[in-house]
């Protein structure tokens, strides 16, 4: 695939596209941490739960890598 080639960019582009950025900037600052889902907090529990009992091996298979 050949690449593009553009122009430089206009002034009037620059300065748009700068103001864009400030203002997804200030948007991110202000915006509340993402919540983890109900999945992922059951699997956080259901790992903790599993570090709590010592690991066995009744097959015999070689043991797993920590």
């Amino acid at each position: 695939m050949e690449w593009l080639e553009f122009k430089r960019w206009s002034p009037e582009v620059q300065h748009a596209l700068a103001l864009q950025a400030a203002r997804l900037g200030q948007t991110a600052m202000h915006a509340e941490p993402p919540r983890p889902s109900a999945t992922m907090l059951a699997a956080h529990r259901l790992c903790t739960l599993l570090r709590q009992y010592p690991r066995t091996n009744p097959w015999g298979h070689p043991a797993s890598e920590c």
